[in-house]
Formats: C-alpha cells, structure tokens, sequence
C-alpha cells in the first residue's frame, strides 16, 4: 500500500492545486453568481452543468426518486445557470442514505439525466465515464447480441454460459441479475447508475469480487408529469422513449415508461437472409411501476417490465488464420492445398477475410424475450429500526445462431436454445442505536436460478449437441455495523456466510462424424446423463477505517474479501466420466482512500489505492488441446491499482470531470494444465489505464433558454481482446482515443429540449473482441461502428 498511497496523493494534490488556479483566474467572473452565504444552487445537472455528482433518489420508507428532470416542475430560473455549486449526491451502497463523500467506498455514480444530456442510451457506456471498468458488448463462443462482460479492477468474466457466474454483480432495483444474457440494459426511466469497485461481499454477496453494477430505476410519486425524446442519427438511427408519472388515488402512485431502439446494422452478410447486415438493434422495452403509501410507515413499489430484442447478430468478421487451425487445414488439404497456400474452389482463403463483411452461409440472429417483476416493502417499525423486503423474479426466453467461421465452408456453426428464470428474496433490518452512534445493517438472501442451454453444434470433423440442464440455489446471511468511535473517527465490520449450490446436467451426445477423421457412432453420450453437484460455503468479512480528517476532506482504510462460486464446463467435445468441474475463486483487498469536497461546493475529488490478492482465477481457454473452449482455475494473480476522479464547477457555467485508473493485473502464478499462457499474459478486456476528461459550457440565452456544447474523450490503453484468454498479437488492441462532442439547448421553461451530436468523433475503428480456437484457426473479431451523428428532440411536463 505504501507504493501505491504515494501517487495517490500527489495526484490529487496535483488536482487540488489546478482546481485552486482554475478558482483564482475565475473569482472575478463568478463571485456575482454564487449563491448566498456561499452555498451551491440545489438546481438539478441539468440547470448547472455541473458534473457527475447528481442527486441520486433516496429509497428510504417514505422517501421517492427525484422526478424526470424537466418533468411537472415549474419554469427555471435561469440565473440558477450561473451557479457555481456541485450538487449533493446521495448514495445508499452501506444500505442507508449517505453523502457521496462521506462513504468510504470507491465508487462512481451518474444518474438518468446525466446519461441523457450525454446522448446516451445504452448502460454499456458507463465505461466512458467511470476509471478501472470495462463493460462489453460481447458474443462469446455464440451468437447472443446481447450479453454484458463487465470487468471491474481487472476481475470479471466474458462468458454467459450457465457453468460460469459472473465476477460483477449486476443489480437492478436491488434485485441480483444472475445471467449476463439481456444485461446491456437500454435507458429507460433510470433513476441512476452507480458502479462500486472492489469485492462488495458482505452485503452485496458472492460474485461481485471485482465490484457490482447498481441501477435504480425512477420511483412513481406524487406529481404528474412526463416526457418523451426522439433521436434520429446513423443508419437509420431511430429511437424514441416515453415517460409518464401520475397519482392514482389517494397515496397510490404509478409511472409507465416505454422505449423502441432500431438501428441498421454495419457488419455486410450478403449470404444472410435477405442480405441483412449484421450489428443492428432492433429493442423495445416496456417498464411500470405502482407505489402505494397507505401510512407513513409503509411504503410499497411493484415493478415491472418487458423486454424484447431482435438482432439480425452480433457484428463480427474473420480477418485471417492462425496455424496450427486444425480443421480448416484439413479442409484446405481435402481441397488440395494447404492453410495458406489453397486456391482452389473448396478452399478456406482470403476470400472470406475481411473488416466490414461476413460471408457466413449458416444463420447469424439473436432473438431474447425477458420479463420481470420485483416487488420491495419498506416498513418503518421505529425511529431507529427500517424492515425492507426485495422480492424478485425474471425470465428470459432465447434462441442464437452464428456461423463462426464466417465462410460457405462448414468449419464451425453454433445455436443455442435459451432457457433461463430466476427468483430472489431478501429481507433486511436497518437501523441505529447508542444515540446514533452506531448504525447497522442485518439481512438474509435466498437465491434460486435454472434453466437450460442446448447448444447443437457443427465442426467440419463431427457435430453434436452439448449444453444441458442446471440449477443453482443460494442461501445466505450477514451483518455489517458502523460505530462512531469520536466524531471524526468511524470504524466499519461486516461478515457474510453464503452456501453456493450447483447442480448441472448435461444433455450431450455427437448427432454425426466425418470419416475417417472420427469414428464415433451418432447417439454417443459425451458425459452420462445424470445430475453432477458443485457445492460451496464461504465466509466474507470485510474491516473498514474512516477518519474526517475536516469537514472537507475524509480519508479510509479497508480490508474486504469475497468469492466468486465454483462451477461446470459446458461445452464438451471429449467423451468423460463427468463434466470437468472448477473451484470458485476468491480475493483478498486492501485499498486506501481519500475523498475531499470543498471549495464552496465546487470540487468534488476522490483518489483511491488497492492492492488485491486473487487465487483460484477462473479462466475461459482455447486451445489446440480442446476442440471447445473449456474453463479451468488458472493460477493466482495480483493486481495493484489506483483511481483518482474529480468534478469542478469552474464558474461562468464552465464544469469539468475527468478520471484516471490505472489496473496492474498480472499472474504470479499458473497451473501446469494451462496452456499457451505465461506469467507475462495480459487480463482479458483489462486495460492497464483508462481515463476521461469531459468539459461542458452552460450559455444562459435569457429568454430562448440555454446552451450546453459538450466534449468528452476516453482514453484506453491496449488490451487483449480474445475472449479465449490466450494474447495473440493479432488480438491485442492497441491503446486509443475516442472523443464526443455535442450541443443541448434547453428552453427558458425547461419543457423542450434539441441536442446534436457526434459519437467518436475521430472514428476509431477499435476491437470490441475477438476470438481464437486452434482447433479452427480462424481469428474473429468485432469492431465498433465508428463515427455516428445523431439529432434528438424532447418534450417534458
């Protein structure tokens, strides 16, 4: 730690040091606008510009998300525009409502209205804004459009099968979303997004070793208002989103929202169906809600939603082969050549290789259709004690193609046949004590998710249908108490036992086999069909220090642990006993902190070190060894790392945010099974840093409203992209830049809204993924879609 705390500090100096020149060249331009006795305007983001600390929604038992900004409020004072304050952000990561810089966590928060001045619609992009986080889009070893790998601090995960849980919880309303599958959620009626780094294990649980993923949607209450937007951009861009927020009767609340997001794909596939392009989004989403407030103890919201989206498939291209590519050499030799010297009409050549264009002749699509209900009931038994309960349930329903060779010749063709619910409860007691000097949370969980992945599959040598069948259940308890030892020094504990149950069954068995390569008989099982068992129990305790060194600035200290549950591989090839089984993996972190807020309200600033130790790492891998790529506990890894953030309100309706994080992943040590990694082999989708730097100017226009341009640009560095673990040259994306621009009016009224703007301005064309199994040899890849423009209207009241 003591390497870390260091640059740590001397950053933020550094960033304190440029705020107080920024503050002093601009006294003479704001001093007329700060608000009386020098505290910050409590007008929302969109009033100030200011960055991205919004008020996020209080969920205490009477308490109410804040309104859609721009929704049945009253017309805007425009001189509130000059002001030069941040605005107070609520958090409830400690499960009771606390001040951004008094909660001694690592931890980023935006909220709706930050999202939609930003022009964005999709969850993914918190990537853009937040340090030491990746959050991809990706298709892993299937055709799914739609499956989330988020990766926080280096530890994630890149895979949806059902034999592998995710490394960052995502949770949504309060509810664990057990699968990936649908996780890149479109924004609608979003309350706001916080992402809390390291392992959140004593209240969040098992599988959230890297951090989790919390979005809170908006909270029916007492105001009628609504909204609606329209965007219109890049190949045929078409999004249109509604908002309504009414009283129902007499403490009774409901609000309804629905979203259509259609787009052209960008990846030619003239062999697909209709020569349909691959890449598009073609979603529509349906969310309710209904809050009834019977007494002012009681508060009770039901949620609920349907979503369904049609892609014509995940973007992806084949840009060239890679030896040993056993089938693809086997089928150059049948067309008499070899892999890179074949010419012939049956041959596997640069034909088919290409960045913009598929040549697959199989089906590329990705149909899911998911709904869910969640249903949360805060009582207020005392002044000092809260019950909650969170009951949730989800279905998703899904079927995926893709034809991974991305050629006619029949190399490798996947489908998935998706089937998936899940039911959570969790009840938890909040409250204080010792005249307030202590404040503790208790609860317990339950978990219970199954389903099914059948998964035919066809290779040039045999086909044969893996996946099957699993259930897992869940079964925890834990408790976490802050105690104020003075009134400056606070001293955090927390434990939480989990029992982790997993129970696969797997329906596999080869349907055909090409002679004389293989001989098997079609009807041969791979693995017997019976019920196989993985089952885990674990202790996370996690110790925390927090010191108020002034009223402005808090400094912290914390150890956490958590784990990340064992599981199956899915996709077999190889006839075995049973499915290959793997241990969960587990962390051990230290991190220290600074957080600071001051300056009249102008600067928010917060720095944080970690230093984290990760055993039994699971990884997915693909090698010559395998036909499928299969999963395996690879060895241990350490990963020190820092981030710093920080927003400042400049003055004159000039705001600034920006970020840096740095993640130092590396192994220390492998297991003797893993093949073609070394000690040196970089983390999957891990950059080293990332950084964003975001600068906006809020024009006062009197009268005709106001005027924000805004820039924003993201900084990454180089990564491996193969999903598939092993680093090929061909798969490392080098380090790049991408920078967005736009420019939001607002009328004097706050009704009506226009906005322009350019998504990676400088089109870089960068790897989202890609993929890279020796048993076919051909390298897959995704790119992002490159520059797009985009115009959007909108009306609120």
């Amino acid at each position: 730690m003591v390497t870390l705390r260091a640059p740590v500090l001397k950053s933020g100096c550094s960033v304190l040091a440029l705020a107080f020149a920024f503050d002093a060249a601009s006294a003479a331009t704001t001093a007329a606008s700060r608000t009386k006795g020098g505290k910050a305007a409590t007008a929302s983001v969109h009033k100030t510009g200011a960055a991205t600390g919004a008020k996020t929604a209080a969920t205490s038992p009477a308490g109410t998300a804040a309104a859609p900004a721009g929704a049945g409020q009253k017309p805007k004072n425009t001189a509130a525009l000059r002001s030069t304050g941040l605005e107070d952000v609520m958090v409830h990561a400690r499960r009771r409502s606390e001040r951004l810089e008094r909660t001694p966590i690592s931890m980023t928060t935006m909220s709706g209205q930050q999202f939609t001045e930003r022009g964005i619609t999709s969850l993914d992009k918190i990537q853009n804004f937040a340090p030491n986080i990746s959050f991809g889009n990706v298709a892993s070893n299937s055709g799914v459009a739609n499956a989330s790998a988020v990766f926080i601090r280096g530890i994630g995960q890149t895979d949806f099968s059902f034999g592998v849980d995710p490394g960052v919880g995502m949770y949504v309303d309060g509810v664990y979303v057990g699968s990936p599958v649908g996780a890149v959620l479109s924004m609608v009626d979003i309350a706001d997004v916080s992402v809390l780094r390291g392992p959140q294990g004593t209240l969040f649980g098992r599988n959230t070793i890297g951090g989790a993923v919390s979005v809170s949607s908006l909270t029916p209450n007492e105001t009628l208002s609504a909204k609606a937007d329209v965007k219109y951009g890049t190949a045929n861009r078409i999004n249109v989103r509604a908002f309504v927020n009414t009283p129902v009767a007499k403490n009774l609340y409901a609000n309804f929202s629905v979203g259509s997001f259609m787009q052209d794909g960008y990846v030619n596939a003239p062999y697909q169906k209709n020569a349909r392009s691959l890449g598009n989004q073609d979603s529509r989403v349906f969310k309710g809600a209904l809050r009834w407030h019977p007494v002012e103890k009681l508060d009770i919201v039901l949620r609920g939603d349907w979503t369904r989206d049609r892609s014509n498939g995940a973007p992806y291209v084949t840009t060239g082969v890679l030896s040993p590519a056993t089938m693809i050499s086997i089928n150059n030799a049948n067309a008499g050549g070899t892999l890179n010297n074949c010419s012939g009409s049956g041959c596997y050549n640069s034909r088919y290789y290409s960045k913009n264009t598929n040549y697959g002749t199989d089906p590329d699509y990705s149909n899911l259709t998911s709904w869910s209900t969640t249903g949360t009931i805060d009582y207020h038994l005392t002044d000092y004690i809260d019950l909650k309960s969170i009951t949730g349930y989800r279905k998703s329903l899904g079927k995926f193609a893709q034809d991974r060779d991305s050629s006619p010749i029949g190399i490798n063709a996947v489908y998935d046949n998706y089937a998936e619910k899940q039911f959570s409860e969790e009840f938890q007691v909040n409250g204080r004590a010792l005249r307030n000097r202590l404040h503790y949370a208790v609860g317990v969980y339950y978990f219970n998710q199954s389903g099914q992945d059948l998964n035919p599959t066809q290779f040039y040598l045999l086909s044969l249908q893996s996946g099957g069948y699993f259930h897992d259940t869940n079964y925890a308890a834990y408790a976490q108490a802050t105690y104020d030892i003075t009134s400056k020094l606070h001293v955090t504990a927390g434990v939480r036992y989990t029992e982790d149950n997993k129970s696969f069954t797997p329906n596999q068995f080869y349907t055909s086999a090409r002679a004389p390569y293989v001989t098997i008989p079609p009807g041969t099982r791979i693995v017997p069909y019976q019920t196989y068992h993985n089952n885990n129990a674990r202790w996370t305790p996690m110790v925390n220090v927090a010191y108020q060194v002034t009223h402005e600035l808090m400094a912290y200290a914390t150890f956490s642990q958590g784990f990340k549950g064992g599981g199956f591989t899915q996709r077999l090839t190889n006839i075995a006993s049973s499915p290959p089984a793997f241990r969960p993996e587990s962390v051990n972190s230290f991190e220290g902190g600074l957080k600071f807020y001051g300056l009249n309200r102008r600067l928010r600033v917060s720095a944080a070190g970690f230093y984290t130790f990760y055993n039994d790492v699971q990884l997915l891998v693909a090698d010559e060894t395998h036909i499928g790529p299969y999963y395996t506990n690879a060895g241990k890894a350490r990963i020190p790392g820092f981030e710093l953030e920080g927003q400042y309100a400049i003055g004159d309706g000039w705001t600034a945010i920006g970020s840096v994080g740095m993640t130092d992943a590396h192994y220390t040590k492998l297991n003797g099974g893993v093949q073609g990694l070394t000690l040196s082999s970089p983390f999957v989708l891990v950059s080293k840093w990332t950084a964003n730097l975001g600068l906006a100017k809020a024009i006062d226009l009197g009268k005709a409203g106001t005027l924000t341009p805004r820039v924003d640009a993201t900084y990454r560095s180089r990564y491996n992209a193969n999903l598939n673990s092993i680093p090929y040259a061909q798969l490392m994306q080098p380090k790049y830049i991408t920078v967005n621009m736009s420019a939001r009016w607002v009328s004097a009224s706050g009704r009506y809204n226009f906005m322009a703007g350019l998504d990676n301005a400088t089109n870089e064309k960068f790897m989202a993924w890609g993929s890279y199994s020796g048993s076919f040899g051909n390298l897959q890849k995704s790119f992002d879609r490159g520059r797009q423009w985009y115009i959007q209207g909108g009306v609120s009241f």
